[in-house]
C-alpha cells in the first residue's frame, strides 16, 4: 500500500500524472497487478486528517478506507479529512435515521449532504434531490469561495434591488438584537 501511495502522492503533493488515470495504470506505476475488471483500488489509511496523505482528494479510482467504531467516530474521521482538503464541499451519508442525518449535517464543514443516494452522480443536481444542475459546485467560505451552493444561471445574472424604506417598521434596540 506504500507503493500506492507514493505514486498517487509525490513527497505530500499530488502526482498530477495519476489524475483520472485507471486503477490498472495507477497499479502498473505501483508495482502491483491490477485484475482488467477492476474499477478501484482500496487502500487502508493510516489515519483520518493529516494522520496520512491518503485523506487528500486524489482525483482518482483511489479510495482510502478507514474502519469507525461508532457513528459518531465515523463523523469525526470525515470531519478531520475534510478539515485537510475538501472543507465547503460534499459528503454522503446512506442512512434511514433521521438523528445520524441531522447529525452529520451539522457537523461537518459541508455545503451539500446527498442521503441514501450516488455522492458522485447527485452533488452536482439531480431530479429527485432539488440541489440545481451544475458541474461547478460552490464550497462556500469554507473552500475559499463565494458561494455554498451549486453554480447555476442566477449567480450569472446582475440584478439590481431598490430599497425603499418599509413604513412603520419597528427597529429593535440594541438590547433587543443582542439579547442573550
Amino acid at each position: 500500500m506504500e507503493r500506492v501511495r507514493q505514486v498517487v502522492f509525490h513527497n505530500g503533493h499530488l502526482n498530477k500524472d495519476m489524475v483520472g488515470q485507471s486503477a490498472q495504470e495507477i497499479g502498473a506505476k505501483a508495482g502491483l497487478d491490477v485484475p482488467a475488471s477492476a474499477r478501484i483500488i482500496l487502500v487502508p489509511a493510516d489515519g483520518a486528517g493529516t494522520a496520512d496523505v491518503l485523506a487528500k482528494e486524489k482525483l482518482c479510482p483511489v479510495v482510502a478506507i478507514r474502519p469507525y467504531t461508532t457513528f459518531d467516530d465515523a463523523v469525526a474521521k470525515a470531519r478531520a479529512n475534510l478539515l485537510v482538503e475538501g472543507a465547503g464541499h460534499s459528503a454522503a451519508l446512506h442512512s434511514h435515521t433521521p438523528e445520524h442525518i441531522r447529525t452529520m449535517g451539522l457537523a461537518l464543514p459541508i455545503s451539500r449532504l446527498v442521503v441514501n443516494q450516488a455522492s458522485s452522480l447527485t452533488t452536482g443536481g439531480s431530479l429527485t434531490n432539488g440541489f440545481a444542475p451544475t458541474t461547478t459546485l460552490g464550497c462556500g467560505s469554507w473552500g475559499g469561495n463565494s458561494i455554498s451552493e451549486n453554480l447555476d444561471y442566477k449567480h450569472l445574472m446582475n440584478v439590481s434591488r431598490i430599497g425603499d424604506v418599509i413604513a412603520h417598521r419597528k427597529v429593535p434596540t440594541d438590547d433587543e438584537i443582542w439579547a442573550i
